[in-house]
């Protein structure tokens, strides 16, 4: 209900200034950043750790289920979550994003959504906010699960020492979708759980914390609100920090560098100066020369990981086909179950972006990223802000004894490293 208002006003206030524009105020999300971090710590000391000198796993979960229709909602999750982070992470911890609904859903490889904090402490940090969820699950119906999550995730990490789950959502009371029951608190399966974790109290519907925030139209502000539930194990139990208490190491990431030399030029900045420019005109030459990829990193669509630097320029670098299927000319293939063992789309990579276009008769590309595709294919846009994108396909195949039905796939599109 509180999603549905806020949508409403944003509308309402939007029509009202014709092409006025409403933004998230990403400062108004920080004092819940730190009221977040002082819960957490009240918490993780009653439970007998010691925040300051232990390593931490932070999980971060975020609600998607409301992303479509509350865009700007879910905007300051993600804000919320990376001011937090840079308050409380610190070398020797690692942060892991999950997406959840009914429960948790694979917007990209697990394996790719666990930042290691190490020694450039900094970089490890502001890579952090490239793991966040960006989009509902494909094929969303809405609605969450709140204690469903809660006993998967803790079933999940319930070996990693150290972990403190904080679930944020619109709301903390689970909502059900259409035919989809939710648990309950008195599920056993749930009540299992807090026999192993305390779920923080906080607020009468189930959160542990109440986050406002502020959306700005040209007229006026809107205030909106998320909610976190945080739970940490009964006792907690965390390997030492080796690099220095929480404190020490955000005093020392804090302390402003000294200038070196005397003021004059610095012969080694004029050398990596000289270096860069002679790098990007090799580039330019190799680009305009060669035609050829570029570009770094990856990219991960499925379980198959690309290189963007030997995509070929100008033609397609996989196809998308069901399980089974050889391409005769050896391009890459990614298998998604469900599809018949023929070619289905074919991917290029144009610029910046990549093609994706649908080449099958019977099943078509239906939405990337949760948008509508109106003809057989679709640009993909991929940037930190932005870094994964569901590729769905629905259509029609052939069943046991000839029998057509309807079927919908999809395949998630995602940076797997700096492009």
């Amino acid at each position: 209900m509180r999603t549905a208002v806020l949508s409403a006003a944003l509308l309402s206030g939007a029509a009202a200034q014709g092409s006025g524009k409403a933004e998230l105020d990403r400062s108004s999300v920080t004092p819940g950043a730190e009221r977040l971090l002082q819960q957490v710590q009240e918490a993780v000391t009653t439970a007998g750790g010691d925040l300051e000198r232990s390593q931490v796993n932070w999980v971060i979960a975020f609600s998607t289920g409301h992303y479509k229709a509350d865009p700007l909602g879910a905007q300051a999750a993600r804000e919320l979550a990376t001011q937090f982070v840079q308050r409380a992470a610190v070398q020797g911890d690692q942060v892991t994003a999950r997406a959840w609904e009914m429960d948790i859903w694979e917007y990209r490889n697990p394996s790719g959504l666990t930042q290691i904090i190490g020694n450039d402490a900094q970089a490890d940090l502001e890579r952090t906010a490239k793991l966040w969820p960006t989009t509902p699950a494909v094929g969303s119906v809405g609605g969450h699960d709140t204690e469903r999550v809660a006993a998967t995730l803790t079933r999940e990490f319930e070996g990693t020492p150290g972990t403190v789950l904080i679930l944020l959502t619109n709301t903390a009371a689970s909502v059900g979708a259409a035919g989809i029951r939710v648990m309950g608190t008195n599920a056993p399966e749930y009540q299992e759980v807090l026999t192993n974790w305390t779920r923080v109290a906080g607020t009468q519907d189930g959160a542990s914390l109440n986050l406002p925030y502020v959306i700005t139209t040209p007229s006026r502000q809107i205030q909106g609100q998320m909610q976190a539930v945080v739970f940490v194990p009964k006792t907690f139990t965390g390997t030492p920090l080796t690099a220095g208490t929480r404190t020490e190491q955000r005093a020392g990431a804090q302390a402003p560098t000294k200038p070196s030399g005397d003021g004059g030029a610095n012969p080694a900045g004029l050398l990596v100066a000289l270096l860069v420019l002679g790098g990007a005109g090799f580039a330019a030459w190799k680009l305009i020369g060669k035609g050829g990829g570029s570009g770094s990193g990856s990219v991960r669509i499925g379980s198959s990981s690309f290189s963007v630097r030997d995509m070929p320029a100008g033609r397609p670098f996989c196809v998308i086909a069901g399980a089974g299927y050889a391409a005769e000319d050896d391009m890459p293939v990614v298998p998604v179950a469900g599809l018949p063992p023929v070619p289905v789309a074919q991917i290029t990579r144009v610029g910046k972006d990549y093609r994706v276009r649908g080449v099958h008769d019977d099943i078509r590309l239906s939405s990337v990223g949760g948008r509508v595709v109106a003809g057989d294919s679709a640009t993909v846009t991929l940037r930190p802000e932005t870094p994964d994108a569901p590729l769905e396909f629905t259509g029609e195949v052939r069943g046991p004894g000839g029998v057509p039905k309807e079927i919908t796939r999809s395949v998630v599109m995602s940076l797997d490293g700096d492009n």
